[in-house]
């Protein structure tokens, strides 16, 4: 049995009030991690700064309008 396994046959028997705090901590663990490779895909020289670049002069040229 694999460690992975083995943790997933433990998550199956915590409490459920655990397993509440476990898939809460999951949840805002992945948002942690989306927010980081965010901030890295848009950094200079990241994949997502071109895009970033081109929104930016549409904008400044007149192309789209600011959300509120």
């Amino acid at each position: 049995m694999t460690t992975l396994e083995q943790i997933q046959e433990q998550i199956i028997f915590l409490p459920s009030n655990d397993k509440m705090k476990l898939f809460k901590w999951f949840a805002d663990l992945d948002d942690q991690m989306w927010d980081k490779q965010i901030e890295k895909d848009f950094q200079e020289g990241g994949t997502g700064s071109k895009l970033l670049e081109k929104i930016k002069a549409d904008f400044a040229a007149g192309k789209c309008l600011k959300w509120d």
